[in-house]
């Protein structure tokens, strides 16, 4: 009865062991769902801010300072974006783990 009790009680703890990391994994999914739309948002608007001066730039109205200013940012926004991007594939690939 002992060494029943004892496989029940590690069978109930590995299934909820599992259940938890599903459920962190699921949460981690749609964080990441939800930052992804976010990321896209502030690339595209700062591409086409960075458009913006570029052209004003050629056009001799700002500095190159301020269109290297806008270039910087809007590279920088692109990489946040790749790395959120990256971070939704490891997350799915959590997911997949945790359901066996």
């Amino acid at each position: 009865i002992a060494d029943y009790d004892t496989a029940v009680a590690n069978y109930k703890s590995g299934v909820l062991s599992a259940v938890a990391e599903v459920e962190t994994a699921l949460v981690r999914v749609d964080s990441t769902r939800r930052r992804i739309g976010d990321a896209s948002g502030a690339a595209r608007n700062y591409r086409t801010y960075f458009n913006s001066i570029d052209s004003n730039w050629r056009a001799g109205g700002v500095s190159l300072l301020d269109r290297e200013e806008a270039r910087r940012s809007a590279q920088s926004a692109e990489i946040s974006l790749i790395e959120i991007r990256r971070d939704a594939v490891r997350y799915w690939i959590a997911l997949y783990k945790a359901l066996g």
